[in-house]
């Protein structure tokens, strides 16, 4: 079937929040509110089971996809994601 580039880029959305919200749920350190950071107002490392840190979920923008067909014929995609 397939995906139209909307729904492509929709489902990628959806993992990358749920990434984060693995993360939020995992972490004994918490992401400090934005409200409370001072100086740098990038997001403080979190020792979660991805280690996100420096930008926070609303700063992404999905800047491209790379696509590659491998030898077995799978298809593997390349996120470009940008802050």
């Amino acid at each position: 079937m397939g995906f139209t580039r909307k729904e492509l880029a929709q489902k990628i959305s959806i993992e990358y929040n749920r990434i984060y919200e693995e993360e939020e749920d995992s972490a004994n350190t918490k992401t400090t509110p934005l409200e409370k950071r001072q100086g740098l107002i990038n997001r403080n490392k979190t020792d979660g089971k991805y280690g996100i840190w420096g930008h926070d979920i609303d700063d992404l923008d999905l800047s491209a996809i790379i696509l590659s067909k491998m030898p077995n014929g799978e298809l593997k995609l390349e996120l470009i994601v940008e802050s």
